[in-house]
């Protein structure tokens, strides 16, 4: 009698642990994490068009030695401060301003958004030369409802020809937040504004690649990599990435592969992990 009882219960627990087993494979098989990539939508595409613009505006600028084709339609940036005397004794490095919700930079990009704030610039030197930064302050901005913030965006340019302009961004804590939530974000980038595209004569658009991390909004870390063989695309037009893969991992998870597609404006895309394809909206 106690050796059957000894059995049944020995089956029993066996019986538990082959259901806590199953059920746990299971559970790591399930892996439908997609705020991760919708939230680093959110905020990377909105850092990364406020640079070419900046850059943009200080082409119109003078004294900043900037050079390119001019694509913003705004105004010319505004110096509230310091010089422009580069090199020279005493020399202060002028910082500058404009205001992204005037009547001529409302749509500050031609995109579609509609944004609001202001941003603040400080020079270390001529845009054109290499090791120059522009060091980017958001105050109040706003684009489609969303608020960014950041310590700093420090863009230091690589190489300036009148064909295009490659750039090195580090943005030090970003926020993108609304009422209900927030996504913390920072970037090291390297981005190329082809001002008459590339070829020449075709749409304009930026090429970006790089790294990334953040915290989204459900409070889960993620990390990025953008391959330097298959960077991601932005046309002067368009208000979203159309082009380009990304590599994203959220804590815990796998590596998931996002497609922003072949170069059609639209807000679809793809991510595909464990051999599985899932279509999001980038907003």
């Amino acid at each position: 009698m106690k050796k059957s009882f000894f059995l049944t219960t020995l089956y029993m627990i066996s019986l538990i642990i082959l259901f806590t087993t199953c059920k746990k494979k299971e559970t790591q098989q399930v892996d439908n994490e997609s705020q991760s990539v919708v939230d680093n939508a959110v905020a990377d595409q909105e850092y990364m068009a406020v640079v070419p613009t900046t850059q943009q505006l200080a082409i119109k600028t003078k004294g900043t030695g900037a050079q390119g084709r001019e694509l913003a339609a705004c105004d010319t940036l505004t110096r509230i401060s310091g010089d422009t005397l580069f090199g020279t004794t005493g020399h202060v490095d002028p910082t500058y301003t404009t205001n992204v919700g005037s009547s001529n930079c409302n749509l500050i990009m031609p995109d579609g958004k509609l944004r609001s704030g202001f941003l603040s610039i400080r020079f270390t030197n001529k845009l054109r030369i290499a090791g120059a930064k522009m060091i980017i302050k958001m105050n109040t901005y706003k684009a489609s409802g969303i608020q960014y913030a950041c310590d700093s965006m420090v863009v230091t340019t690589v190489t300036s020809t009148p064909l295009y302009t490659t750039f090195n961004v580090k943005l030090v804590n970003g926020i993108c937040s609304t009422q209900a939530w927030a996504i913390k974000y920072s970037l090291d980038r390297t981005i190329t504004n082809y001002f008459n595209g590339n070829p020449s004569g075709t749409e304009p658009y930026t090429s970006i690649f790089g790294t990334a991390s953040g915290v989204n909004r459900s409070g889960r870390a993620f990390s990025v990599n953008i391959p330097s063989l298959n960077t991601l695309i932005k046309h002067r037009n368009c208000q979203y990435i159309d082009k380009g893969i990304m590599e994203l991992t959220p804590d815990g998870f796998t590596t998931r592969t996002v497609d922003f597609g072949f170069g059609s404006c639209d807000d679809d895309a793809t991510y595909s992990v464990n051999g599985n394809t899932v279509a999001f909206k980038l907003k």
